[in-house]
């Protein structure tokens, strides 16, 4: 029956004639008019079930699911959106259905034969096989289809997630990869919140600070230095002011570190601040290298400005760029106006289209260019140097020019007759040989007047039949074979403005018909180069047997001295002392070698010692500094000192000191001071002995005149009188007393 609204109505009849045959003509009208409007409402129900099942269809295919009825027995009633859906293709294959470890489901465990014992599953994840070998992840969610209170089937949704399931492994695999990048980086990278409160460092932060995440989580970064607040200059407040990326630099002395602070804020949906990214950079060694770059440029700037030579640096245009203090005077202009000018400009017009020409060369040959010429009446050396910027493009181009003018003048005679570049080159290789011959160490005269004869013919044009001799103080030291010939070379050897010896240069054979030209210049310039540096050596070899014996006589005067000399550091103490120190404290040198002076001061004199060193570290010589110094004896010698600070590097180290033992003239002050006080109190007690005996003789002069003449009277004035004339003769002496001492005084004697 439920295929008749597919049947024709007259066969829809036929079959009922044939059914019922007893059926009248009009219950056959009735029984068709039934028929007909029945097949008509079966019609439009399957079209509404059709179109219900489409747009379940498309609602499952929208929402990326697969629908599948059963029945009450398990069996598949329908299913939806298509059959060539791959998780259908998969259910309906062989392939196993596992749960996401791996685990292969039961039968009894599937969604649908669940739901059927009546579960509800809410997004169930398995993974299934597709035909292609591929794993399909899916969600799957199963309910129970309950008619009255009987399981009459159960709806099952599969979801494919396997697109989810694969962005959600590449987002672990990103986030560990992130993860082990963020640890692993060699830079500091911290997370704080807007406050500063740190919430996690990388590796390198945590290295950097020697504490565990568990000591910095929750603290401020300013806490984890030892400050109570905020660094004055600090990247995260002034990224939290500006909302976007700042970078400071500093240096932080609690770690002894220059750091490069970056910090990026981190913004929420709101536009605030929620994080801030820190990262800190290790810049110390660029900054000593910014040190030391400032000062090779500082010694670049010497250098450069040393030479007599002009150098500047141009552009390819011709612009100067830089140039040295010898070429700014040389055009007599301020510095800040020839920088930026056009170098041509400073030349006629067609000298500097000559030199344009030059320029370019050099950029587009991309070597040096070496030329002479003539300017103002001054001949020049002029070598420019391309040079190459960081893309290896030649975009600056360095110019030497050496003022050859006095050197052109004496060589401009012989300018047509110069060596090749071969020549050039092996007589300075002579030269060198030469200087080192003279220079090696501990070489005697003898040695190098040897080692020089042999290596001299290697500097001529024909050094195979070249033979040399060198004579010094009449003593003869010559290559082998030499004999003096017509075509011969000299040149004096002066010794402190004195002849003492010649080197002579002579060719075995005639070389060529005019014997003026078979010396070149260069050779001549050479010998007497030779000559002169022998002079040199003999004089330098001579100062050093002076130096030796000066050095040797200082010695022995030191040694002789009578007073006592030494040099004492203040590292290392007394690092010299002459035997003088024997004769005055009782010492030998070799028990104050490594001691300290002032150990051997008498206390009461440590003040004035004192005083002393502070003038010495301030690099101040000290004179007639008088110091008590403990003798080994126990007694105290007085000793003068004059001291000499020793300084090295712009740093005072040590003091040399010259010490003169004035003991006994020290006693003898106090034995003079002792005799002048003693003359100050016979002077007083003249004074007082004379007012003591004038007033008794008064009284008994006086006495007298009340008596009778008589002998006994003149006997008593007698008396008187002598005494009178002994008080005078005190007076006299109490007189003298006094211009002796004034005169003592008026000499500096008291």
């Amino acid at each position: 029956m439920e295929d008749l609204y597919k049947e024709h109505p007259a066969d829809l009849l036929q079959m009922l004639q044939e059914a019922a045959p007893i059926l009248d003509c009009r219950s056959r009208e009735r029984l068709k008019a039934g028929i007909e409007a029945l097949i008509a409402e079966n019609q439009a129900l399957a079209a509404r079930a059709l179109e219900v099942g489409l747009k379940c269809d498309a609602l499952l295919a929208a929402i990326g699911r697969q629908g599948i009825v059963y029945d009450a027995d398990g069996g598949m009633v329908v299913a939806g959106p298509g059959e060539e859906n791959r998780i259908v293709r998969g259910l309906t294959g062989d392939g196993t259905i596992r749960y996401p470890d791996g685990r292969p489901v039961r039968s009894g465990d599937l969604p649908g034969h669940r739901a059927l014992r009546g579960e509800v599953l809410e997004s169930c994840r398995f993974v299934i096989r597709d035909r292609g070998d591929e794993d399909i992840h899916i969600a799957v969610s199963a309910s129970p289809v309950i008619t009255g209170e009987t399981v009459s089937g159960a709806v099952v949704s599969w979801q494919d997630v396997t697109g989810e399931e694969q962005a959600r492994r590449r987002m672990e695999e990103a986030n560990t990869l992130l993860e082990g990048l963020f640890e692993n980086l060699g830079d500091i990278v911290g997370i704080q919140f807007p406050d500063h409160t740190i919430v996690r460092y990388n590796r390198a932060g945590y290295e950097m600070l020697g504490m565990t995440p568990e000591e910095v989580k929750g603290r401020k970064c300013y806490e984890l230095i030892g400050r109570t607040g905020p660094c004055a200059v600090c990247a995260t407040t002034n990224a939290l002011e500006s909302g976007k990326r700042e970078v400071v630099e500093k240096f932080v002395p609690e770690l002894g570190r220059y750091l490069e602070c970056r910090s990026s804020p981190i913004l929420d949906p709101q536009g605030e601040v929620a994080f801030i990214v820190e990262q800190l950079y290790d810049i110390t060694d660029r900054k000593r290298a910014e040190e030391e770059l400032r000062e090779s440029e500082a010694t670049a700037r010497a250098l450069l400005n040393a030479p007599a030579d002009m150098i500047a640096l141009l552009d390819t245009g011709g612009r100067l760029i830089d140039a040295n203090e010898t070429m700014v005077r040389r055009f007599s202009q301020d510095r800040e106006d020839l920088i930026g000018m056009n170098t041509f400009e400073l030349f006629p017009p067609d000298i500097a289209r000559v030199y344009s020409d030059r320029l370019h060369d050099a950029v587009d040959l991309g070597k040096p260019i070496r030329f002479e010429d003539i300017w103002e009446g001054r001949r020049y050396d002029t070598v420019l140097y391309p040079v190459r910027d960081a893309r290896g493009v030649f975009s600056r181009v360095a110019v030497v020019a050496r003022d050859t003018t006095e050197i052109k003048q004496a060589e401009d005679a012989l300018r047509e007759r110069t060596h090749d570049l071969n020549e050039r080159v092996k007589e300075l290789s002579t030269l060198y040989t030469v200087s080192r011959i003279v220079e090696q160490p501990g070489a005697s005269l003898d040695e190098i007047f040897c080692e020089v004869a042999r290596a001299l013919p290697s500097g001529w044009q024909y050094p195979e039949d070249a033979v040399v001799r060198i004579t010094v103080y009449g003593r003869e030291f010559e290559t082998e074979g030499f004999r003096v010939t017509p075509w011969r070379q000299a040149s004096p050897i002066v010794v402190h403005a004195e002849t003492v010896g010649q080197v002579e240069v002579c060719y075995l054979h005639e070389r060529q018909e005019d014997d003026r030209e078979l010396f070149f210049r260069e050779e001549r310039s050479l010998i007497d180069t030779v000559a002169g540096r022998l002079g040199r050596a003999i004089e330098l070899f001579q100062a050093r047997e002076h130096l030796k014996k000066s050095e040797s006589q200082f010695r022995e005067i030191t040694q002789q001295s009578f007073d006592m000399i030494y040099t004492c550091y203040h590292e290392t103490g007394i690092a010299y002392i002459s035997p003088a120190v024997m004769r005055i404290l009782g010492y030998t040198p070799s028990e104050l070698i490594g001691c300290k002076c002032r150990d051997y001061v008498v206390p009461s004199s440590l003040p004035v010692w004192e005083e002393g060193r502070k003038k010495i570290t301030r690099g101040e010589p000290v004179e007639g500094l008088e110091i008590e110094f403990r003798r080994k004896d126990g007694s105290v010698a007085y000793l003068e000192l004059n001291e000499s600070p020793i300084v090295r590097d712009r740093s005072v180290i040590g003091v040399h000191v010259v010490g003169r033992d004035i003991t006994e003239r020290k006693q003898n002050e106090q034995l003079r001071l002792q005799a002048f006080e003693q003359i100050e109190r016979n002077i007083e007690q003249f004074a007082i002995l004379g007012d003591h005996i004038r007033q008794p003789l008064q009284v008994i002069l006086g006495m007298t005149n009340l008596l009778e003449e008589g002998v006994a009277v003149e006997r008593i004035q007698e008396q008187v009188e002598r005494i009178n004339g002994y008080i005078k003769d005190l007076d006299r002496g109490w007189i003298e007393s006094r211009q002796v001492r004034e005169f003592l005084r008026k000499h500096e004697l008291a």
